[in-house]
Protein backbone atom coordinates (compact mmCIF):
# COMPACT_ATOMS: atom_id res chain seq x y z
CA UNK A 1 0.00 0.00 0.00
CA UNK A 2 2.78 2.21 0.44
CA UNK A 3 4.26 2.24 -2.85
CA UNK A 4 1.14 2.87 -4.40
CA UNK A 5 0.71 6.26 -1.96
CA UNK A 6 4.56 6.69 -3.15
CA UNK A 7 3.37 6.78 -6.43
CA UNK A 8 0.73 9.56 -5.96
CA UNK A 9 3.02 11.70 -4.37
CA UNK A 10 5.16 10.67 -7.49
CA UNK A 11 2.03 11.84 -9.63
CA UNK A 12 0.76 14.76 -7.81
CA UNK A 13 4.89 16.48 -7.72
CA UNK A 14 4.53 15.49 -11.59
CA UNK A 15 1.52 17.57 -12.12
CA UNK A 16 2.63 20.43 -10.19
CA UNK A 17 6.15 20.52 -12.00
CA UNK A 18 4.41 20.75 -15.64
CA UNK A 19 1.74 22.87 -14.67
CA UNK A 20 2.12 24.91 -11.61
CA UNK A 21 6.00 25.34 -11.02
CA UNK A 22 6.68 27.67 -14.28
CA UNK A 23 9.82 29.36 -13.75
CA UNK A 24 8.96 33.14 -13.44
CA UNK A 25 11.40 34.41 -16.66
CA UNK A 26 9.00 31.49 -18.49
CA UNK A 27 5.63 33.37 -17.38
CA UNK A 28 6.83 36.85 -18.15
CA UNK A 29 8.52 36.08 -21.13
CA UNK A 30 4.78 33.91 -22.33
CA UNK A 31 3.08 37.15 -21.51
CA UNK A 32 5.55 39.33 -23.58
CA UNK A 33 4.90 37.56 -26.64
CA UNK A 34 7.18 34.18 -26.09
CA UNK A 35 6.59 31.56 -28.68
CA UNK A 36 3.78 29.40 -27.66
CA UNK A 37 2.90 25.90 -29.38
CA UNK A 38 -0.18 25.64 -30.40
CA UNK A 39 -0.90 22.49 -29.89
CA UNK A 40 -0.93 19.47 -26.85
CA UNK A 41 2.40 18.62 -24.91
CA UNK A 42 1.80 14.55 -24.02
CA UNK A 43 4.65 13.14 -21.48
CA UNK A 44 4.11 9.77 -21.15
CA UNK A 45 6.00 7.11 -18.55
CA UNK A 46 6.12 4.38 -16.78
CA UNK A 47 6.64 3.58 -12.62
CA UNK A 48 7.29 0.06 -11.63
CA UNK A 49 6.89 -1.15 -8.73
CA UNK A 50 8.04 -4.35 -7.27
CA UNK A 51 4.47 -5.96 -8.11
CA UNK A 52 2.99 -3.57 -10.69
CA UNK A 53 3.62 -0.78 -13.15
CA UNK A 54 1.53 2.03 -14.09
CA UNK A 55 1.47 4.12 -16.86
CA UNK A 56 1.11 7.54 -16.53
CA UNK A 57 -0.04 10.42 -19.28
CA UNK A 58 -0.12 13.98 -18.95
CA UNK A 59 -1.36 16.44 -21.07
CA UNK A 60 -0.79 20.26 -21.75
CA UNK A 61 -2.44 22.80 -23.86
CA UNK A 62 -0.40 25.33 -25.45
CA UNK A 63 3.02 24.40 -23.81
CA UNK A 64 5.96 26.87 -24.33
CA UNK A 65 7.12 26.37 -27.92
CA UNK A 66 10.46 25.13 -26.16
CA UNK A 67 9.63 22.41 -24.22
CA UNK A 68 8.35 21.24 -27.83
CA UNK A 69 11.71 21.47 -29.24
CA UNK A 70 13.99 20.35 -26.67
CA UNK A 71 11.72 17.85 -25.03
CA UNK A 72 13.24 19.01 -21.64
CA UNK A 73 9.71 19.00 -19.95
CA UNK A 74 9.94 15.19 -19.98
CA UNK A 75 13.16 14.64 -18.42
CA UNK A 76 12.28 16.99 -15.68
CA UNK A 77 9.44 14.71 -14.92
CA UNK A 78 11.32 11.37 -14.52
CA UNK A 79 13.22 13.05 -12.84
CA UNK A 80 10.75 13.25 -10.14
CA UNK A 81 10.86 9.64 -9.41
CA UNK A 82 11.99 8.30 -6.03
CA UNK A 83 15.09 5.95 -6.88
CA UNK A 84 16.63 3.58 -4.54
CA UNK A 85 15.31 1.20 -1.56
CA UNK A 86 11.74 1.50 -2.29
CA UNK A 87 12.12 -0.50 -5.30
CA UNK A 88 9.94 1.59 -7.45
CA UNK A 89 11.43 3.05 -11.03
CA UNK A 90 10.36 5.38 -13.81
CA UNK A 91 11.41 5.55 -17.33
CA UNK A 92 10.38 7.90 -19.90
CA UNK A 93 8.63 6.57 -22.57
CA UNK A 94 7.83 9.40 -24.78
CA UNK A 95 7.62 13.22 -25.04
CA UNK A 96 5.77 14.84 -28.33
CA UNK A 97 3.80 18.00 -29.68
CA UNK A 98 1.40 17.26 -31.84
CA UNK A 99 -1.26 20.08 -33.09
CA UNK A 100 -3.85 17.16 -32.61
CA UNK A 101 -5.39 15.28 -30.12
CA UNK A 102 -7.09 11.81 -29.42
CA UNK A 103 -10.87 12.07 -29.09
CA UNK A 104 -11.33 10.77 -25.86
CA UNK A 105 -8.19 13.39 -24.09
CA UNK A 106 -10.19 15.93 -25.80
CA UNK A 107 -13.25 15.18 -24.14
CA UNK A 108 -11.36 15.00 -21.18
CA UNK A 109 -10.23 18.53 -21.91
CA UNK A 110 -14.27 19.77 -21.64
CA UNK A 111 -14.38 17.50 -18.25
CA UNK A 112 -16.76 14.70 -19.52
CA UNK A 113 -16.41 11.25 -17.61
CA UNK A 114 -14.25 8.76 -18.35
CA UNK A 115 -13.46 5.08 -17.97
CA UNK A 116 -10.54 6.36 -15.49
CA UNK A 117 -10.78 8.80 -12.59
CA UNK A 118 -8.08 12.10 -14.17
CA UNK A 119 -6.87 15.55 -12.90
CA UNK A 120 -7.95 18.76 -14.93
CA UNK A 121 -5.77 21.45 -14.17
CA UNK A 122 -6.35 24.48 -15.06
CA UNK A 123 -3.86 27.52 -14.46
CA UNK A 124 -4.53 31.05 -14.64
CA UNK A 125 -2.03 32.39 -17.41
CA UNK A 126 -0.18 36.57 -17.10
CA UNK A 127 -1.90 36.62 -20.91
CA UNK A 128 -5.53 36.12 -19.71
CA UNK A 129 -6.05 32.68 -21.29
CA UNK A 130 -6.29 29.91 -18.79
CA UNK A 131 -4.30 26.88 -19.84
CA UNK A 132 -5.71 23.14 -19.40
CA UNK A 133 -4.09 19.89 -18.90
CA UNK A 134 -4.66 16.45 -17.43
CA UNK A 135 -2.92 14.00 -15.34
CA UNK A 136 -3.79 9.97 -15.27
CA UNK A 137 -2.86 6.68 -14.91
CA UNK A 138 -3.21 3.66 -17.12
CA UNK A 139 -3.99 0.24 -15.38
CA UNK A 140 -5.79 1.29 -12.18
CA UNK A 141 -8.39 0.60 -10.17
CA UNK A 142 -11.33 3.32 -9.50
CA UNK A 143 -9.66 3.55 -5.89
CA UNK A 144 -6.42 4.15 -7.00
CA UNK A 145 -7.06 6.73 -9.51
CA UNK A 146 -9.06 8.60 -7.11
CA UNK A 147 -5.79 8.61 -4.95
CA UNK A 148 -3.59 9.96 -7.49
CA UNK A 149 -6.22 12.91 -8.59
CA UNK A 150 -6.86 13.44 -5.01
CA UNK A 151 -3.32 13.95 -4.63
CA UNK A 152 -2.69 16.20 -7.59
CA UNK A 153 -5.23 18.78 -6.12
CA UNK A 154 -3.68 18.22 -2.95
CA UNK A 155 0.00 19.07 -3.41
CA UNK A 156 -1.54 21.98 -6.47
CA UNK A 157 -3.66 23.55 -3.29
CA UNK A 158 -0.12 25.47 -2.81
CA UNK A 159 -0.07 26.87 -5.81
CA UNK A 160 -2.07 30.44 -5.96
CA UNK A 161 -3.79 30.44 -9.01
CA UNK A 162 -4.38 26.39 -10.24
CA UNK A 163 -7.52 24.43 -9.98
CA UNK A 164 -7.30 21.02 -10.02
CA UNK A 165 -10.67 19.17 -10.36
CA UNK A 166 -11.21 15.04 -10.42
CA UNK A 167 -13.21 13.44 -12.58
Amino acid sequence: MWKVVLGIVVVGLVAYKMFGARPRESVSATAGGADVYDGYLEVRMTMQGPQREIELVAFEERPNAADCQNKSAGAQIVALCPKGSNGVSCALKSVECSRELEPRYRKMFDRQPASVHYAHLQVDDPSGTPRRGLVLGWGMTEQESMLICNAIRSSAAAKAGTRVTCI
